[in-house]
């Protein structure tokens, strides 16, 4: 096989394999079709000038993820886009979180929904490392190298996360001994 064909075929496998939880992750994060588009192709169209520039990657789904972010995080600075929670208000939320593939293979349930739309109103530090874990799947460790932190911050921000999006939705906290705290008041 020849150098060429390799490099094509490691940017074939990764684009059928990545773009669409990148898609997705640029969606939730800009609440709009039209620049998750924009920074997917973004992101692909400078993982292929790495690939044909020869570089390695070690992790090539955490490169992946950051170069998104970054482009992200450039895309804000720009220019600030219409909140989610407006969006979210409008009834457009499915749109917002999954595209038609997606929908025909996962019915998400009306809970999920709601929780994917609050994990954005979870402080900065937590939304990214939630998301990623819990609706991309990612390890701690790809977290970890995706947001430049050591893999134990990006365990305890996931757990803090979770943390905080219970408590912002209502659920019972559990104890450390497994027993529910009661809320009843003495009345």
């Amino acid at each position: 096989m020849t150098r060429d064909t390799v490099q094509k075929e490691l940017f074939t496998s990764l684009y059928n394999s990545e773009s669409d939880a990148i898609f997705r992750y640029c969606l939730i994060r800009t609440s709009s079709r039209e620049v998750a588009l924009d920074i997917t192709q973004d992101t692909f169209t400078r993982f292929w000038k790495v690939v044909l520039r020869g570089e390695v990657i070690a992790n090539h789904r955490a490169f992946l993820y950051t170069v998104t972010r970054n482009l992200i995080i450039d895309w804000y600075r720009k220019k600030k886009p219409e909140s989610l929670d407006a969006i979210s208000d409008e009834g457009n939320i499915d749109a917002l979180l999954v595209n038609d593939s997606v929908k025909q293979d996962v019915e998400m349930s009306a809970e999920a929904r709601f929780l994917i739309s609050r994990i954005n109103d979870l402080e900065e530090q937590y939304q990214q490392p939630v998301f990623l874990r819990f609706i991309e799947g990612l390890k701690p460790s790809e977290i970890a190298e995706i947001m430049d932190v050591s893999v134990n911050v990006a365990s305890v921000r996931i757990s803090r996360g979770i943390d905080r999006l219970r408590k912002l939705v209502g659920y019972q906290k559990i104890t450390l001994y497994g027993k529910r705290k009661n809320r009843k008041s003495n009345n």
